[in-house]
């Protein structure tokens, strides 16, 4: 076998990183690998190479022997190295990522929701409590959210036999695939509830009570802890956001924590001196000029 560029190989610099060679593998071995190639036999050659390098360049004492010797230090030794159990995860990591995973689906947190409340001038001011109605997705009261009819439950699935997944070959590896019957539950709705239609859920709206602080100013933002939509497969609910959108006033205007309104003042009230009546927001107040 004649003395080989591992770098040139994997297509990386000399100072690539580890990342940047596990990406490199990654990308190439999925391009190479026989089964995808139809057990072309120049594939079968490429891939081994490909591994070669790797089990070379993966290392950093085998890097180090390698860069500072050349091929004539590593190379008689791992020759036809086979594939290592390293080689192994990664390429099991590579084609579940390529499959589509096979990892069961575990609880999911519910998606946040957003509203937008408009106030008046005074009610930022003084703050206030609003009544909400909220649409979200909350748990079906027919059948608490099992998706099955009362009285009946969900059953073990008959392709993958309850474990979510499952296995087949490809080529030497040995590939475990989310179940399509059940979408990696394990179970199955025979019998599925008529008020949902199996889903669990319902779309309802809800009327929530908001305190809103005095204070507020268009773009601040309330968040209610769990108001938002249900969670899956036991996991939490989302939040609920609500974003405050002040209405502009007619005689008011604000600048940060004060408020400004203008007056008019006649000469004689500024060159002499007068007291007048100016609005607040809690009603006419007298002023002296």
């Amino acid at each position: 076998m004649s003395e080989k560029d591992y770098y040139r190989v994997l297509g990386v610099e000399r100072g690539a990183t580890e990342d940047e060679i596990k990406k490199a593998f990654r990308r190439l071995a999925l391009k190479h690998h026989p089964d995808q190639q139809g057990g072309d036999t120049g594939s079968d050659e490429k891939f081994k190479e490909i591994n070669e390098a790797y089990e070379v360049l993966k290392d950093p004492a085998k890097r180090a022997q390698y860069d500072r010797f050349g091929y004539a230090g590593v190379g008689a030794g791992y020759r036809d190295s086979g594939f290592g159990s390293d080689f192994q995860d990664l390429f099991s990591e590579v084609f579940s990522d390529f499959f589509g995973g096979a990892r069961r689906p575990t609880a999911i947190r519910g998606a946040d929701l957003r509203y937008d409340l408009e106030l008046t001038f005074e009610e930022a001011a003084f703050g206030t409590e609003k009544k909400l109605n909220i649409p979200r997705t909350q748990a079906c009261s027919v059948c608490s959210g099992s998706g099955a009819r009362p009285g009946t439950g969900p059953t073990k699935c008959s392709t993958c036999g309850g474990a979510g997944q499952v296995n087949f070959r490809q080529g030497f590896l040995s590939i475990s695939k989310t179940c399509s019957n059940c979408g990696g539950s394990g179970a199955v709705i025979k019998s599925p509830c008529t008020e949902c239609m199996g889903t669990g859920k319902r779309r309802v709206k809800g009327e929530i009570s908001v305190k809103v602080p005095p204070g507020v100013d268009s773009g601040s933002r309330l968040r209610l802890v769990g108001e938002g939509e249900q969670g899956e497969r036991g996991g939490p609910p989302g939040d609920l956001y609500i974003v405050v959108n002040v209405k502009p006033h007619p005689v008011f205007k604000r600048e940060h924590e004060n408020i400004i309104c203008e007056v008019p003042v006649s000469f004689p009230q500024a060159a002499l001196g007068a007291e007048i009546e100016v609005p607040t927001l809690e009603g006419a107040a007298k002023l002296k000029i």
